[in-house]
């Protein structure tokens, strides 16, 4: 399936992983000083995975648990806390990135199937 459709679900998925991973991030970041948070990750093939395999007609299916990792080899300080502030911020700002050009490419197709509709 390679089609337009096919295409514009695929990257809905890819915005709506974005958006999930922009959750697990700002947690990230919003728990810097918590006593032994430790940082998490989103698994963003696994995301997109699930995303594709959920069936239209079950919404309760579009909002599978988070494939959430802990990474490791993270330095931890004393207080058991994982997360690195600086690390947080540029993942933060690399999805960000990934979510304006997956919304770009999505508002590109969408403006094709108008003009193919439009003749």
């Amino acid at each position: 399936m390679n089609g337009i459709f096919y295409q514009i679900d695929l990257l809905g998925s890819a915005v709506d992983a974005t958006e999930k991973n922009h959750r697990v991030v700002s947690q990230n970041i919003a728990n810097v000083n918590t006593p032994g948070y430790q940082t998490k990750r989103l698994d963003f093939q696994k995301m997109l995975e699930q995303s594709q395999a959920a069936s239209p007609e079950n919404v309760t299916d579009r909002d599978p648990e988070l494939p959430v990792e802990l990474p490791e080899g993270l330095t931890e300080r004393l207080d058991g806390n994982n997360v690195n502030l600086e690390q947080e911020v540029a993942q933060l700002k690399k999805n960000a990135l990934a979510f304006q050009t997956y919304s770009q490419l999505l508002a590109s197709r969408i403006t094709t199937m108008r003009r193919a509709i439009s003749g």
